[in-house]
């Protein structure tokens, strides 16, 4: 979870990142409903699905899941966890997933439920971000290599899905100043973990390259 001070010193954003290949549906909905209930307070919460659906397969076995299935159950969890947010009483019987009716509450604040944003970069992944009417967070070394991208999920999800990039390599204004035309919501910057000052130093750097993007 990353969280971001605001002028007022609560939350402004609140990041969290479902492991929906590893964790379990019921736990999970649960869990970030009641982060919404103090989102509505506090700030903003989006939700993001393990990128390229939990690529790295020792883990995912390692918890009990087999990785040549790890797609359908990621699709089943997600599922699970939208009838949970959604229904009084809900119930889901899949081939991974299943549980009788359950009542689970708080239901989400934000209505049906807070955003949702799906990794990977491929078919599989453009097809879960369009039945889920879901937004798309991808990793991109530059600008020129996610325009062929958006190509390919504007085609599957449409022109209009919410996207956020997390942009690896050198944060300058050089390197970032192309995502300005793409219609991307965001574009994450990496930030590696030094000692405090040089932190600080590295923020301010950051800062410098952004201003010059204004």
């Amino acid at each position: 979870m990353i969280a971001r001070p605001s002028s007022r010193q609560l939350l402004e954003t609140v990041r969290t990142e479902l492991r929906t290949t590893i964790k379990h549906a019921v736990t999970d909905a649960d869990a970030l409903a009641r982060l919404d209930m103090i989102d509505s307070i506090l700030g903003s919460v989006i939700m993001r699905s393990d990128d390229e659906v939990a690529w790295l397969r020792e883990e995912i076995a390692n918890h009990g899941v087999d990785p040549a299935v790890r797609g359908r159950v990621t699709d089943e969890r997600l599922d699970a966890m939208v009838a949970i947010w959604t229904q009084d009483k809900a119930e889901f019987h899949g081939e991974f997933v299943d549980f009788d009716p359950i009542y689970s509450w708080p239901k989400p604040v934000t209505q049906p439920y807070p955003p949702l944003y799906v990794g990977g970069a491929g078919p599989a992944a453009f097809r879960r971000i369009a039945r889920l009417k879901a937004g798309w967070i991808a990793i991109s070394p530059s600008a020129e290599v996610l325009s062929v991208q958006l190509e390919e999920v504007r085609a599957v999800a449409g022109s209009d899905v919410p996207v956020t990039v997390s942009h690896v390599g050198e944060a300058t204004a050089k390197s970032l100043e192309g995502y300005l035309g793409l219609g991307v919501e965001r574009v994450l910057v990496e930030l590696p973990t030094e000692p405090r000052d040089q932190t600080l130093r590295r923020l301010d750097e950051v800062a410098t390259e952004f201003a010059k993007l204004a």
